[in-house]
């Protein structure tokens, strides 16, 4: 009986050894045959092929679309997955690798970099271009120009102009997003820890700051220039004829500037920012080949042309032959 039941013990062990074979031989052939769908295409690439995933501040949008469209078209072999969010959340996803590249309008301060070097990253960038926060109204608005002081002082307090009657009407602030960039740029640089009034209130994106804007008088909406910059663009000529800009001085300035490239260039537009694009990963992937495209002549003259001004201007020679 003893024996019998040995002999049943190593045979039960073997058909489930055997089983476990026919199993293993199973998963292998499987995982053989599906190899591509479990390839991590957001690592396995190079600078001009590959899966890429970007998340970029919602206030630069146009531009970060533009320069996505004439980098595939340029690489065939390219394709870029990209996220509209605010600026600390693209910052996030790339400290906890949700991505390997982010398009911002600041650096990364010191509490970040710190986080990113307690993970033993050190994030490479690029300035790409220059942008600003542009102030915009109503063309019914009876307002063309706003100083610095005044700015501050429409953000923190009650603010009345005068309509075309001689009517007192107490001026309105919208912003983009309650957590955009624009916003955290004014308080931060702008209001210096003053509390921003009652007057103001926040939106849910640039576009709706730009609807609301163009339908009501006597508010301001301040949102990045990027979604106004390109004067060739069909919804830029559309609202430009219920929207204007309004010019603003630095403090210590009497000259009243519009954002633009020649204001951005000079240094004279109080409100200019600078477009970083940062990647974690090393020199040959695409999020270093992204970088180089947007840093590069295409990508700086794709900015260039749509209204933004680049970072690095190609220089021109020009031959004077006198006779």
């Amino acid at each position: 009986m003893r024996i019998k039941q040995k002999y049943s013990g190593v045979r039960s062990i073997n058909s489930s050894l055997h089983g476990l074979t026919c199993t293993l031989i199973f998963l292998c052939l499987f995982l053989s045959s599906c190899a591509d769908y479990f390839k991590n295409d957001y690592e396995d690439n190079s600078p001009t092929s590959g899966k890429l995933k970007v998340y970029y501040d919602e206030g630069l949008a146009p531009h970060v679309k533009n320069q996505r469209l004439t980098f595939e078209a340029l690489y065939p072999d390219v394709s870029l997955e990209i996220f509209e969010t605010t600026e600390n959340e693209a910052i996030h996803a790339l400290y906890v690798d949700s991505c390997e590249s982010i398009v911002i309008t600041r650096k990364l301060n010191e509490k970040e970099l710190s986080a990113f070097q307690s993970k033993q990253f050190n994030p490479a960038f690029s300035a790409v271009a220059k942008t600003g926060v542009a102030l915009v109204t109503n063309q019914s608005t009876n307002l063309n120009f706003l100083s610095y002081q005044d700015l501050i002082r429409v953000l923190t307090e009650p603010y009345f102009i005068s309509d075309s009657s001689g009517q007192q009407q107490k001026l309105h602030v919208v912003f983009d997003n309650k957590n955009s960039s624009v916003l955290h740029y004014l308080a931060d640089s702008v209001l210096r820890g003053k509390s921003f009034s009652a007057q103001c209130k926040a939106l849910t994106n640039t576009m709706e700051a730009i609807q609301y804007v163009s339908e009501q008088s006597n508010v301001i909406g301040l949102i990045d220039f990027s979604w106004l910059s390109d004067a060739d663009d069909l919804m830029v000529k559309e609202k430009k004829k219920y929207l204007k800009f309004l010019a603003i001085n630095k403090m210590s300035s009497d000259t009243f500037e519009f954002p633009n490239q020649s204001s951005f260039k000079l240094g004279t537009y109080p409100l200019t920012r600078t477009i970083y694009v940062y990647r974690k990963t090393g020199d040959f992937t695409l999020a270093k080949g992204f970088e180089s495209f947007v840093a590069g002549p295409k990508g700086q003259l794709t900015f260039l042309k749509q209204g933004l001004l680049p970072t690095r201007q190609g220089e021109r020679n020009i031959e004077v032959k006198l006779k």
